[in-house]
């Protein structure tokens, strides 16, 4: 018996019996208090985790903290589900239940899994690397989010919950703590009453650390690797005129000057996973700013109003080592073509052209990007006795500008250091150096939207829900590449129509039963202009779209001190859009898979075991597979096939056989671990003067998965990782002060995030590293 048919017998039995072993076990675990009740949004209004009949996890800033989670990057094993992968150094690939976004490398693309600030989404998926502040909870909720929010997502969405002011309070905090790589983590917050109807909140965070990995050997010896430097700032202003009218203003901000990442190429001769053979030194720096307003009006007839405007600019300036190694460590001859002199080239070399070279490095000495988004939503809705219901509007207008500039010379870059280090059009532009790949490129997209949704109690225990959401999709993309060779100007629009259907069944009042039937569909888009010429690629690729089949258990058991929550899903998935490599010189971009199915089990539990005792996680299974006979040309397969001297234009008919006998049916879903588990025991403990001791131990652990849809063996399978974090905060007794030790991947596992194999022209292949042991002691005070 299938996976898939095992799966669907056992989906209806599991659930249920999940839930009736949770009603089962209550009297054996009562103690005296309860937990900490878990607030989410759900619905378009805030409501209790356990009353949510969709599949949200929530993890509090807090616990955020507490296991060092700066940013989205070592958010993994978490939540069920839930993989951040790096791509490229700069590009973070979040997927969730196999829905992911392989086509990272196309401007014109989206991501499946979507992240917004208090409900604002993040246009430019860049942001997705911010190191972010203070925080009062992150929602990730998985699975297709047409009616959720107001930019449909096909595989899920995150949901940073910043902290509010809070009317009529004077408070604050400040903390400051170091660590090993000289970390620096200071934080202060402040919350100011102005009069009894408004109030301002305002944080800034600065965080730093060395470089996780360095450069040996040559003239960068100890040049630092995945390094941080960065500032993270927020503003809020809310204003509450009378008892049914709020008004909040907030603002966001994140800078961050670094080093570049640390990719380690396979074939790097150190042995050292955090020492790296490169001769490029590579840096990454990025802005961005977002503004909200928010308006809720509340009417005496139970109607409410809400307004959602957001702003948003981003900055990215970037340039990384591209092959990852040096001349002396490169031992393939074949990243170019070496063609009859060029009019026009001046290169010290006069045998080599404009249009590459046999070259020994390769380098991306400018690659700009800036955003610049503009959205606004608005939400009618009204709470009934029997009928619950939302319409609403939106409106995303997202302009993306990209420059990039790839450059190779067959010698070190110690060589002509003066000439990269500061990239200008004076010493680049058009032709001061030899010039492998250029573009530059204006992505526009102007989405309109309009949604409802309506539940219906039909009596004390069962519930109704449905909902619509049309999307109407216009993209414009302009730009040119090989410089003024190969222009392109692309002008598209899509539509859609997506629902959902639910079913929710009150058991008891401590046991929800939930079934779920939503759709989710993802905008397609064109390849660039080179890809004409491609023989099994057309300049066009097709939407997304997905239909998710999903039953829960939300479960309270103990009096309230135990929760035991558990979703099983299966996803009829079309379109899968991934990176292709077409056989034509130039002519890649992105293709389709036209069947897939994901399917899985998820739970999450949390048990208060005594008064100074808990247990918390989760644990996630999950599968899925190809369904469609499609062939596709792996880059890495080529990158062994190419001709010394030849490279690129290697045999037509070479690249065709490959192509052919290359079926990725079968294949499963890239960046789906098929385990994941987290398991967190806390002990607080009082002692007799009135201080605090808490412990907490936890163990996180991602399982193995396949990098991308090829699953080439070689290259593609990424092996699973556990580690262990431990976090002590102790108390003072009548003083306002605390202090914090904490230590993550305790054992300093040397766990691969991702790997990433390039996919255009240079083919190599590196890995990217979780963060080694940090082990980090801060002070917290409040006033």
């Amino acid at each position: 018996m299938s996976k898939l048919h095992l799966t669907m017998r056992c989906l209806p039995r599991c659930v249920i019996t999940g839930a009736a072993a949770a009603v089962f076990l209550t009297p054996m675990f009562a103690v005296a208090q309860g937990l900490e009740e878990i607030v989410v949004t759900a619905r378009k209004r805030e409501v209790t985790l356990q009353e949510a009949p969709i599949a949200v996890s929530v993890v509090s800033g807090e616990n955020w903290d507490q296991s060092n989670v700066v940013k989205l990057d070592n958010f993994n094993g978490y939540v069920p589900g839930l993989t951040v992968a790096k791509n490229d150094g700069a590009g973070r690939v979040v997927t969730i239940r196999g829905i992911g976004w392989e086509t990272a490398q196309n401007l014109a693309s989206q991501p499946s899994v979507l992240t917004y600030i208090d409900g604002i989404y993040l246009a430019n998926p860049l942001a997705m690397g911010l190191n972010l502040g203070e925080l009062e909870r992150v929602e990730v909720f998985r699975g297709p989010q047409g009616t959720e929010f107001g930019q449909g997502t096909t595989g899920g969405a995150i949901n940073l919950v910043t902290k509010k002011p809070e009317l009529g309070e004077r408070s604050g905090n400040v903390e400051f703590g170091v660590g090993t790589f000289n970390t620096i983590r200071a934080r202060g917050a402040i919350n100011l009453p102005l009069g009894d109807r408004a109030a301002f909140r305002g944080s800034i965070q600065k965080y730093s650390h060395d470089g996780f990995a360095e450069i040996r050997g040559g003239a960068l010896d100890g040049y630092e690797l995945d390094d941080a430097d960065s500032i993270t700032g927020t503003l809020a202003f809310k204003f509450e005129p009378t008892d049914n009218l709020s008004v909040l203003l907030q603002a966001f901000y994140q800078d961050s000057d670094q080093n570049a990442a640390a990719q380690k190429e396979v074939s790097d001769p150190n042995p050292d996973e955090r020492e790296l053979t490169q001769d490029f030194p590579g840096f990454f720096e990025l802005e961005n700013t977002t503004v909200s307003l928010t308006i809720e009006w509340q009417s005496a007839g139970g109607l409410t109003f809400k307004s959602l405007t957001g702003w948003q600019q981003l900055e990215k300036g970037q340039a990384v080592d591209g092959d990852r190694l040096t001349e002396a460590t490169i031992s393939r001859d074949w990243t170019g073509f070496q063609f009859p002199g060029f009019p026009g080239c001046a290169y010290p070399d006069p045998g080599i052209n404009c249009f590459g070279a046999i070259s020994n490095w390769d380098i991306l000495p400018f690659w700009d990007n800036d955003s610049d988004a503009f959205s606004q939503e608005f939400a009618l809705s009204s709470d009934g006795e029997r009928l619950d219901w939302v319409v609403g509007v939106y409106y995303l207008d997202h302009e993306n500008f990209n420059d990039f500039l790839e450059a190779t010379y067959p010698g070190p870059f110690s060589d002509q250091a003066a000439r990269f280090q500061n990239p200008s059009p004076q010493t680049l532009f058009p032709f001061a150096s030899p010039l492998l790949f250029n573009e530059s490129r204006t992505v526009t997209r102007e989405d309109f939207a309009v949604y409802g949704q309506a539940t219906y109690q039909i009596n004390d225990t069962i519930s109704l829900t449905g909902g619509l959401r049309y999307q109407d999709e216009d993209l414009s993309d302009v730009g040119v590449q090989f410089w003024f060779f190969n222009p392109f100007d692309f002008q598209t629009g899509d539509s859609a129509t997506t629902w959902k259907v639910g079913l929710d069944v009150n058991l008891t009042p401590d046991n929800l039963l939930y079934g779920l039937v939503s759709t989710g569909w993802k905008n397609g888009g064109n390849n660039p202009g080179a890809v004409n010429n491609a023989i099994f690629l057309g300049p066009v690729f097709e939407p997304e779209e997905v239909t998710a089949f999903e039953i829960g258990s939300r479960n309270s058991f103990a009096d309230g001190n135990g929760r035991f929550n558990v979703t099983v899903f299966y996803y009829d998935h079309e379109h899968l859009q991934f990176i292709y490599e077409d056989p034509v010189p130039f002519g890649g971009g992105t293709g389709t898979i036209p069947e897939i199915e994901e399917f899985g089990i998820e739970a999450e539990f949390s048990w208060l075991m005594s008064e100074e005792w808990q247990l918390d996680g989760m644990v996630a299974w999950q599968d899925g597979e190809f369904k469609n006979d499609q062939i596709a040309l792996d880059v890495a397969d080529f990158r062994e096939a190419l001709a010394p001297g030849v490279g690129l234009f290697t045999a037509f008919d070479t690249r065709v056989a490959l192509a052919l006998s290359n079926n990725l049916k079968g294949n499963e879903p890239p960046k789906m671990p098929e385990i994941m588990a987290r398991i967190g025991l806390t002990n607080s403990h009082t002692f007799g003067d009135g201080s605090a001791l808490t412990t907490r131990v936890e163990w996180v652990h991602r399982g193995e998965m396949q990098a991308r849809v090829f699953n080439n063996p070689l290259v593609d399978t990424i092996p699973s990782y556990s580690i262990v974090n431990l976090h002590l905060n102790y108390d003072l007794v009548d003083r306002p002060v605390s202090f914090q030790l904490s230590a993550t991947n305790l054992f300093d596992e040397d766990g691969i995030n991702n790997t990433f194999t390039n996919p255009f022209g240079l083919w190599t292949t590196s890995n990217e590293y979780i963060p080694p042991l940090e082990v980090i002691a801060s002070v917290r005070f409040e006033f």
